[in-house]
């Protein structure tokens, strides 16, 4: 069965009754502690992932909704850390790209000497081959590592797609009756 909407996005008619029950439901499971502005312990030693933290409850803080409370804070530190180990793997994929291209421009450079001996040439294709498998391999990782993110992002109403639901639109005033409708409805 899926997840109830919450109460403010159901569009049914419902008995006031029915209507007070599901609201207090609803602000039992509202927790008291909001999230903190000071990054919690398990971003320490994180680079980048504590500012992170701060941006993004700033950004919460000037809604007028609250989108996400302290039962969240988890799924936001493990967004943070993994933005941080992102960055951290970009860093690692340049150093293999240039890593890279140093050993293939060594390569480039003994064979068109031709003064290479068979031992020595198939070490530095190992070398090529081995640095050219170790972006593949980072590329992997960053793959992954961004697809966590996004997930993480709809789950925090970071994206416009995961907003577009969260507020329901504004309802029009009622336009006053006018004296004929008045009579009509009997009052």
């Amino acid at each position: 069965m899926p997840a109830k909407k919450p109460a403010s996005l159901n569009k049914r008619h419902d008995l006031k009754a029915v209507r007070k029950k599901r609201a207090a439901g609803e602000a039992a499971l509202q927790p008291k502690n909001p999230l903190l502005l000071k990054p919690p312990a398990r971003l320490k030693g994180y680079r980048g992932a504590g500012a992170l933290w701060q941006r993004i409850i700033k950004m919460y803080r000037g809604l007028d909704a609250e989108i996400v409370s302290s039962l969240d804070q988890d799924i936001l530190v493990d967004y943070c850390v993994i933005d941080a180990q992102l960055v951290e793997m970009d860093k690692l994929r340049a150093a293999a790209v240039k890593n890279y291209f140093q050993a293939q421009a060594i390569l480039d450079r003994r064979v068109a000497k031709e003064d290479i001996d068979p031992k020595t040439l198939i070490h530095w294709q190992d070398s090529v081959n081995w640095a050219e498998g170790t972006i593949v391999k980072i590329d992997a990782r960053v793959d992954r590592k961004r697809a966590q993110l996004h997930v993480l992002r709809l789950s925090l109403y970071l994206t416009p797609r995961s907003r577009a639901g969260v507020s329901p639109p504004a309802k029009e005033p009622e336009k006053p009756k006018s004296d004929m409708e008045k009579l009509l409805d009997g009052g």
